[in-house]
């Protein structure tokens, strides 16, 4: 790479791979393949705005007649050895069959993160990925050269046709990297060119991605009751919601992508899983080196005006 070119990436926060559009064909590349168990629609995947607004504290109301096509957020940061990607699911509830405050609430999202090393290939080496279910977080391997760090390795990546494969739970919907009962049916979620529908709780869907910074995060100043987000917390001297507004059954219960205050351990802070992928994960496994903590891309360090790493 020219000199000149180098030099323009590293300060603009960009690298040619950013300039190019290319980090969705990355982020398709490596969309996972989802089982979700399903006894009702109330488990399908949708867009956060499934029921044609922004509003949070009305998904549960709006659950039944909504549009449930199959949409998955996704994200993509990259340091000088590798990409983490990172995918939401969102279902509009987290219920059971029947439904008590400390059971239940409104609006859910639980999410992935991969990491994948730049090997010279246009897609990279997939070296580990972390799931989200509830309270924990919980760390696979596809390289036996990632050790356990802060988190314990749980098994191996899945892979189906090169994709990692996640199980969601049903009703709570928990995502695991290892195979779980999946109660009443499932539907198989896999990337496409539409957003699908499932027919029924036994089926299979194809979903598209939705990038997180082009939505949600363009949303994060609307925070309070009848908007989108709640929940206040500090990163590194900005303030961010936390969470989703909902008030059925529990009030803001599902956390923002970027407000999962899980494994943060004695180094962390809440929001560094999503905001520094690198330092968060660089705790929670032992990486072969080389492991950069230079960004070439993250967008939103970048509009927070934060520089990452160690």
């Amino acid at each position: 790479m020219h000199k000149t070119l180098m030099l323009l990436a590293f300060v603009s926060g960009f690298s040619l791979l950013g300039w190019s559009g290319d980090y969705y064909r990355l982020a398709l590349h490596w969309a996972p393949v989802i089982y979700q168990g399903t006894a009702s629609d109330q488990d399908y995947i949708a867009r956060v705005d499934f029921d044609g607004d922004w509003i949070g504290n009305n998904n549960w109301e709006n659950q039944p007649a909504g549009d449930l096509s199959a949409h998955v957020y996704y994200s993509v940061a990259e340091t000088e050895t590798h990409y983490f990607i990172f995918y939401s699911l969102f279902h509009p509830r987290d219920y059971e069959p029947f439904c008590l405050p400390s059971l239940c609430h409104e609006n859910d999202m639980e999410s992935i993160q991969l990491v994948v090393r730049k090997d010279g290939s246009p897609d990279g080496k997939l070296e580990a990925m972390e799931t989200l279910a509830h309270s924990r977080i919980y760390l696979y391997v596809a390289d036996y050269t990632v050790k356990p760090g802060y988190l314990r390795v749980r098994g191996r990546v899945i892979l189906e046709e090169g994709r990692p494969v996640v199980y969601v739970e049903t009703y709570g919907h928990g995502i695991y990297g290892h195979k779980i009962k999946l109660k009443k049916g499932i539907v198989t979620y896999r990337p496409g060119e539409v957003a699908e529908v499932p027919e029924g709780i036994d089926d299979e869907a194809s979903y598209i991605l939705v990038p997180i910074h082009d939505t949600l995060w363009q949303h994060r100043d609307e925070i309070g009751p009848g908007k989108l987000f709640d929940q206040l917390f500090e990163y590194r001297g900005t303030v961010l919601p936390a969470a989703f507004d909902g008030d059925n059954w529990g009030e803001d219960k599902a956390n923002s992508p970027w407000g999962y205050p899980q494994a943060t351990g004695d180094e962390l802070s809440r929001g560094d899983w999503f905001l520094d992928p690198a330092v968060a994960l660089a705790y929670h496994a032992t990486f072969p080196t080389p492991f950069s903590f230079i960004y070439l891309y993250n967008p939103y360090l970048a509009d927070l005006g934060l520089s990452g790493g160690k």
